[in-house]
This record gives C-alpha cells, structure tokens and sequence, in this order.
C-alpha cells in the first residue's frame, strides 16, 4: 500500500466517511438506458447459473431461475433469453438490426455493469459452458453466441482501460477511498452503506457492518441454500423423477431466489445512480479509452461475429476458453494489452490534478522553470529548443533521452538532450527539444508556440511520455515475422495435434497455429 492510500484512509476515518481518491472518474459513465445490469446466483459447487436478473437502469429487472441448476436443459433455456437480451443490448452483429460498427462513436458505448469480481469470473463460466457446446436444440446457435460474447467481455476485462464491463465494487473503489480494511470494502453492500448512509462515522460503521452479513457474490449464504432450498430442491427432483415436478415447490425456489437476484442487482444500480449523481466528472480522458474499447470490441469480437455467416468476409478466428492455443495470437494480444497498460495514466492525467500530484510523487511529474528559448533550426525549418531549471524537491526519474509533455497539453512533446547540475547542487538544468507540434500554440501555461521567448521565466508542469504506440506497433508486427527472430515462438508447427476436450465432453484437434488462423472458419 503507497503512502497516498494510507493517507487517504486516514482521512476519511478523520471525516467519518469516505473521500474521492481522485478529482475526476476514469472510466465512462453510459446513459441509464445503455446501461444493462446483470447479476446471477448459482448453486454452491456449480458453475452454472441458478438464476440471472438483467436489466437496464431505472426499469425493472427481468429475473428467471431454474428449479434445480444442474439439470442442463433448464439451465440451457434460461440463458437462451438471457442472451437474446445482452446480444441485442450489445449490439451483436446477426442477433440485433443496429449492429455496432468499426467507427462506432464515443457516445454509441455499450456497458454491462456486475455486483463484483466474482460475477464477473461468471462470463468465463458461460464462456466455457456455451462457446463450443453441441447441445441446446434450437437454442444452439444463440447459446454459441453468448458463450462468444461473454468470452470476450471477461477476457477484455484484463485490459487495462476496458470500458464495456464495469465491476461495481471495483469501480466504488477506484473512486472513494473507505476507511476500512481492503478485504472489507470489496464488498458493494458494504461500500454502498458508508456511502449513503447520514449521520457520523459510528452509523455508517454500524449501517455497513449489517450489510455486510447479505452476500452479493453469485454463490449464496450456505444456511440459504441450507435452511430454506436444500429440501425444496429435493422435492422437485423427486416429483421430476416420477414425471410430474411439482409447479409450486418450483415457486416457492423461484421466491428464494428472485430475493437473492433483487438485492445484487438493485445493489449494482444503487452503484451506479451513485456514481452517475456524484460531484466526480468523468475525466474527459476517458473518450480516447472508449475509442480503444470500441476497437477492441470490432476486431476482436464483432468482426469475427460477422464472419460467422459470412465467409467470404474471411476466416473466424474463435479465441479458446482454455487459453490462447495460438503463438502469434498471444502475442499481439499481449503487446496489446502492454501498450494499453502503457498510456493509461497519459489519456487521464492532463485532466486530474490529482492523478499529477501522484506521477509527481512517483517522480514520473516535474515543474521547471524556462530559461532561455532558441531555435535551432535552418531556413524554414523550426527547432525550438529550451533550458529548463529544474528545483523542486520532489524525486524524478529524468534522464538524457527522456520524453517530456507539458501538462495539459498532450500532443506536444520535447526530449531530453542534455542534464547539468546547476552549480552549487541546488537543481539541475534540462536541455529540451521539442519534436511534436513545434509550430503549434501549447493548451497550457501561458498558450504560446514553444518558439515564443515569452516563455522565459514562466513555470511549467510536465509528465513523462509514454511508449505506448511503439508498443502498438510491435503488437502488429508480431503477424509479419514468421521468418523473424522469435518464429519459432509465434509460427511454429505443433509436433502433433492438440486435443481440447471442452465442458460437454466433446474433442476437437487444433492444427498448427499458422493454418488455424489462416484456414480455420470456425
């Protein structure tokens, strides 16, 4: 834990409630009505859900359950509808009339918001229950296509920057800090109660400490399943067995459960009503993180969907549960997923004063003083160079080389050139060139182009650059290098086929990843 979070927990012990982390909120807040909440239970030692509630903001949910929820069938129809509903919602190419396209707009984001991390680990469930399953009659195809989807969502949920899925008690984290053990506030009834609840600091405790004790993972209280549907569940199988399952001992589970599903999903709505009503703006960052999700989501998923019925759009490459199964595959998706991990902080700290006392604190930030400001370059061509003075007692990491921008102003940026100590060991000068938008006026300070000599004695913020295109770039080279350094690791030919057994007992042979990803239709 950084010195900053201790703080913060003191303070909001000190205040008797919990105190934003930040000034700004890093991740979108969509419209209520493009915002679906979905919240599931399961039996205990199951994977499968009991029952599913879903639901966009401010409507009533729509709650199904099954009586038993290892018998397969039931379990198959209840999330048939469920994913008619998150497919349309998503927008899903063949399963909705307003597909969502590869230049989709900031404000056509699609979000699907979960009590918590434990749901979330859900969508892996329906990923490897349905992706690949033989069963489900006529429901096969819609259930393929959810398992699809809900692989994507989990698997973007790693990402960092991800916007499409939001974990509720994640996201009250992020935002407030709790004067609470860690292990305490990642329960949302818990969050939820310091939150909302009026009085001092002893009310709140009190109001959480009895939320706390209402679970709001998808596996619920033993003594629920115990006390009130162990033998409910057994009636039911008796009457199933005999042919004729009793339709009220199945009412009277579904009163058990429908509770359940209520208190998770009004509790995930309760989350975001609150986020959306707070005093945080959403930081305006945050649009460049949508751009990136609604990439991710065209190539990484809707273009595949697409190609499903259409192969002639070209091969459909269908990521496995398990793992990647494919060299090249893994690769990009790792260098993907660095880049974006890379330029996180740069997307939002121009917009956050406090996100740029923290980069100061990690020496990631400086403040320096402009001293002289010359141009280097011949004929038309304009170099600006400047020698900064850099005085202030916070750690840096600068070296000769760096990549500087000007906080508030990302776009430009200056290297490093040369680093002196200033005599006497009181600072240390900068010699900066500037290498982007030389011509072009700064967004900060006192707006002028960086040639201007009004900047000499002007006091200037900047953060550390990041490599995150470079990153992108190698990520997209990863394809290119079959005869590269590395082909051995990217595009090598199995020994022999892999054999995947998937969770309905049937096998499928992977080839090598080479001709899977250039042959493969499925």
């Amino acid at each position: 834990m950084r010195i900053r979070d201790v703080a913060l927990k003191l303070s909001a012990w000190d205040g008797g409630a919990p105190t934003p982390r930040y000034e700004t909120l890093h991740h979108s807040l969509v419209a209520p009505d493009r915002a679906m909440i979905v919240a599931f239970v399961r039996m205990a030692g199951e994977s499968r859900p009991w029952g599913i509630a879903w639901g966009t903001v401010g409507f009533k949910p729509t709650v199904e359950s099954v009586p038993d929820g290892r018998v397969r069938d039931d379990v198959s129809a209840l999330c048939a509808n469920f994913a008619e509903a998150l497919l349309s919602h998503m927008r899903v190419h063949n399963w909705t009339y307003d597909p969502v396209g590869q230049a989709a707009a900031v404000d056509e984001l699609r979000q699907v918001w979960l009590p918590n991390g434990q749901h979330l680990a859900m969508l892996h469930q329906l990923n490897y229950t349905f992706s690949q399953t033989r069963f489900g009659g006529v429901n096969q195809d819609i259930l393929q296509a959810l398992g699809r989807l809900a692989g994507w969502m989990f698997r973007d949920c790693s990402r960092t920057g991800h916007q499409h899925v939001v974990d509720a008690s994640r996201a009250l984290s992020n935002a407030f800090a709790f004067p609470a053990q860690d292990a305490r506030t990642a329960h949302l009834g818990y969050q939820l109660a310091w939150l909302v609840t009026h009085g001092d600091r002893d009310d709140r405790i009190v109001a959480a400490s009895a939320a706390e004790q209402l679970t709001i993972s998808p596996t619920m209280d033993p003594s629920i399943e115990r006390d009130h549907l162990a033998d409910l569940v057994e009636r039911w199988q008796a009457g199933r067995r005999e042919g004729a399952p009793p339709q009220d001992v199945e009412a009277l589970i579904r009163d058990v459960l429908v509770v359940e599903l209520d208190r998770r999903w009004h509790r995930t709505e309760q989350a975001y009503t609150y986020l959306a009503k707070s005093k945080l703006p959403v930081n305006p960052g945050v649009d460049a993180l949508v751009g990136q999700a609604h990439k991710e989501f065209w190539f990484q998923h809707q273009r595949i969907e697409l190609r499903q019925n259409d192969p002639a759009q070209g091969p459909a490459f269908i990521a496995h549960p398990e793992t990647d199964y494919h060299g090249s595959s893994a690769a990009s998706r790792y260098l993907i997923h660095a880049s974006n991990d890379e330029g996180y902080d740069g997307h939002l700290v121009h917009h956050d004063p406090a996100l740029f006392r923290e980069a100061m604190a990690d020496g990631r930030a400086l403040v320096a003083t402009v001293t002289e400001v010359v141009n280097l370059g011949s004929g038309k061509a304009t170099v600006p160079v400047w020698v900064v003075d850099l005085r202030n007692e916070a750690p840096s990491r600068v070296r000769e080389s760096s990549r500087l921008v000007p906080y508030g102003s990302r776009g430009h940026e200056a290297v490093v050139t040369a680093l002196r100590l200033i005599e006497g060991g009181v600072g240390v000068e900068l010699e900066l060139e500037w290498t982007t938008r030389k011509t072009m006026p700064l967004a900060c300070g006192i707006a002028a182009k960086p040639i201007d000599h009004a900047w000499i004695g002007q006091e200037l913020a900047f953060v550390m650059a990041d490599a995150a295109d470079l990153t992108l770039r190698r990520s997209q080279r990863v394809w290119a290098a079959k005869d590269g350094p590395g082909a051995w690791l990217t595009h090598g030919k199995a020994p022999a086929p892999v054999q995947i057994v998937d969770d309905d007992g049937a096998a499928d042979v992977l080839v090598d990843d080479v001709t899977q990803i250039s042959e493969s239709s499925t």
